[in-house]
C-alpha cells in the first residue's frame, strides 16, 4: 500500500458535499415520517419519502463514483518515450498554374488526390498544413489526426486565396515556423508545386541548411507544360494576350530537393509517388527515434475497475429508460484538434464549434465526418439518424456507438451483437463491456414485460368467452323450465 496514490485527488473533494447530501435527504426522511399524511397537505407537503435503501445505494454509489475519478492507483507500467523526430508540414502550391491540364483533369486536381493518398500513409505522428500563392497561410498546425487533414484538402483551390502569385520561401519558412512553434527543432517538409524560381530555389536551399530540416518535393507537371485553363473555361493570358503555357522545370526541382536533404518524385499515374514519400519520411522518423527512444514510467489508473462495481446497484435499481441513460456515448473517442485555416474554415470545423456549444442538429447538418454526424445525433436525441450516419463506418469506436443508438431505439439484440463485436477487437473495452451487462438485463426485462401483457391478452380473452357462454346457459335453462311447466299443465288437464 506504500505504493498507492490518487492521480486526480481533487476529486475527493466531492466527498464533503455527497455527505452533505446524504446526511440531509435522511434528515428529511425522518422529519416526513414524523408529520401525519393529512397535516402534510394542510402543510402544502407532499407524503413523498425515500426509503433508506435508496438513501444508502444513492451514497454508496456515488462514492465509488467519485474514488473513481480521483484515479486511484497501485502499480506503474513503463512505455517507451520518442522525441517528437516524426514530424512533417506538407506545402501544397495554390498558384494559378496548378489549373494546368498537362496532367487531366488538371494539376490541381492530381494535386489534391496525391496529398489525400499521402496523409493516410502518415498515420503515425504529426502533421501541419500550410499552401501558398502570393503569401503562405497555415491551414493546420501539427496535428496526429489525419483524417481531418484529409477533409481540409479538397477546399484547397487558386480561388480561395486573397493573392495571386507564387511565393514558395515564405510557404518553406512558415512550414519550419510550424515545427519550430511545437518545439521541435528538426521535421520533415513536403513540398507540392510545378514550378520554383531558380533564385528562390537557392533561397530555400539555404534556409533547409541552417537547420535539421529535410525538403522532399513532388513535382506536379510536365516539362512539355500546357495552357492555364481557368474554372470558367478561359485560358490565362499574358499582357501581351498569348495564351500562358505553365511548364515544369524537372530538373531544377530534382536539384532543390537534393541539396536540401530530401528526395524528387514526379507525379505518377499510380500511387508509386507517394509511397516513395511516405516510405522515405518514415524511415528517417524511424532513424531518429530509435537513436533517442528510452523507458519512462506512468501510473496506471486503476480506477477504472470501479466501475464494474457500480453496474450491481445500477441492475437493481433498473428503470426501463433510466438505466439506458447511464451508457456513455464516446463523442471524445474521435480525435478532433483545432485546425485554423486562414482565410478559410472546414465544414468539420465548423460543426465542432456548433457541437461545443450545444447546437447539436445544427452541427448534424454542418459535418460531413459521418462519425461525428453520429455523435451530434445521438446528442440531439435523433438515433435513428445516428444509426444512418455510422452503420457504414468500420472502426471500433464507431460500433461502439451504433450500439449505444440501438440500444437507445430499444433494439436490445443488435445492441448486444454490436457490442460483443467490440470486445471481441479489444477485450479490455470496459464501457462496452459495461453496456453489454446493461442491455442484457433490459433485454431480460422486455421479454418480462412482454410474457405479462400475453398473459394479461389470454386472461382478458378467457374472461370474454365466459361472459358470451353464462348468457347462453341462462337461456337454456329459461326454457327448460318452460317447456316442464307446459307438460305439467297438460298432465292435469
Amino acid at each position: 500500500m506504500s505504493d498507492f496514490v490518487f492521480l486526480y485527488p481533487s476529486w475527493l473533494w466531492a466527498l464533503l458535499p455527497l455527505m452533505a447530501v446524504t446526511a440531509w435527504l435522511k434528515r428529511r426522511q425522518r422529519t416526513k415520517s414524523l408529520i401525519a399524511p393529512h397535516l402534510a397537505k394542510v402543510l402544502g407537503q407532499t407524503h413523498q419519502r425515500y426509503s433508506p435503501w435508496i438513501i444508502s445505494t444513492f451514497a454508496i454509489v456515488s462514492a465509488i463514483a467519485i474514488i473513481a475519478l480521483a484515479g486511484p492507483s497501485f502499480a506503474k507500467a513503463e512505455r517507451p518515450s520518442y522525441t517528437n523526430a516524426s514530424a512533417r508540414v506538407l506545402v501544397m502550391d495554390m498558384s494559378l498554374s496548378m489549373y494546368a491540364n498537362d496532367i487531366k483533369p488538371n494539376r490541381l486536381t492530381q494535386a489534391r488526390y496525391k496529398a489525400q493518398d499521402l496523409l493516410k500513409l502518415w498515420s503515425d505522428g504529426q502533421t501541419g498544413l500550410v499552401v501558398y500563392s502570393a503569401d503562405a497561410y497555415l491551414v493546420s498546425p501539427l496535428t496526429s489526426d489525419s483524417h481531418t487533414l484529409i477533409n481540409l484538402v479538397p477546399n484547397l483551390s487558386p480561388q480561395v486565396m486573397p493573392y495571386q502569385g507564387a511565393n514558395a520561401e515564405a510557404a518553406i519558412e512558415l512550414a519550419i515556423k510550424t515545427l519550430t512553434d511545437a518545439g521541435l527543432d528538426q521535421g520533415e517538409i513536403v513540398l507540392f508545386t510545378d514550378d520554383i524560381e531558380p533564385a528562390e530555389a537557392e533561397q530555400i536551399t539555404e534556409i533547409i541548411n541552417q537547420g535539421n530540416w529535410r525538403l522532399s518535393i513532388l513535382a506536379v507537371g510536365t516539362q512539355s507544360g500546357a495552357p492555364i485553363q481557368m474554372p470558367d473555361g478561359s485560358l490565362l493570358k499574358s499582357s501581351t494576350g498569348a495564351s500562358v503555357v505553365a511548364r515544369t522545370p524537372l530538373d531544377r526541382l530534382q536539384d532543390l530537393a537534393q541539396s536540401s536533404n530530401g528526395i524528387f518524385v514526379a507525379i505518377q499515374p499510380d500511387n508509386s509517388d507517394v509511397d516513395a514519400l511516405a516510405t522515405f519520411t518514415q524511415r528517417v522518423s524511424d532513424t531518429k527515434a530509435n537513436a533517442h527512444s528510452e523507458k519512462i514510467s506512468d501510473r496506471v489508473n486503476q480506477g477504472y475497475w470501479l466501475l464494474t462495481v457500480l453496474l450491481i446497484p445500477g441492475l437493481l435499481m433498473f428503470r426501463r429508460g433510466i438505466l439506458l441513460s447511464t451508457i456513455v456515448f464516446v463523442s471524445t473517442a474521435i480525435p478532433f484538434d483545432h485546425a485554423y485555416a486562414n482565410p478559410f474554415l472546414s465544414a468539420d470545423q465548423q460543426g465542432y464549434e456548433l457541437y461545443n456549444n450545444h447546437q447539436y442538429q445544427a452541427a448534424a447538418e454542418t459535418f460531413s465526418d459521418p462519425r461525428w454526424q453520429g455523435a451530434a445525433h445521438y446528442q440531439a436525441g435523433n438515433y435513428q439518424a445516428a444509426i444512418d450516419a455510422l452503420q457504414s463506418q468500420n472502426d471500433i469506436d464507431s460500433k461502439y456507438n451504433l450500439a449505444n443508438a440501438y440500444a437507445q431505439l430499444g433494439d436490445y439484440a443488435k445492441a448486444k451483437s454490436l457490442y460483443k463485436e467490440v470486445l471481441n477487437e479489444d477485450p479490455n473495452y470496459q464501457s462496452a463491456k459495461t453496456n453489454l451487462a446493461v442491455v442484457e438485463q433490459a433485454e431480460k426485462q422486455q421479454q418480462q414485460q412482454q410474457q405479462q401483457q400475453q398473459q394479461q391478452q389470454q386472461q382478458q380473452q378467457q374472461q370474454q368467452q365466459q361472459q358470451q357462454q353464462k348468457p347462453h346457459s341462462e337461456q337454456n335453462s329459461s326454457q327448460g323450465k318452460s317447456q316442464q311447466s307446459q307438460q305439467s299443465q297438460q298432465s292435469q288437464q
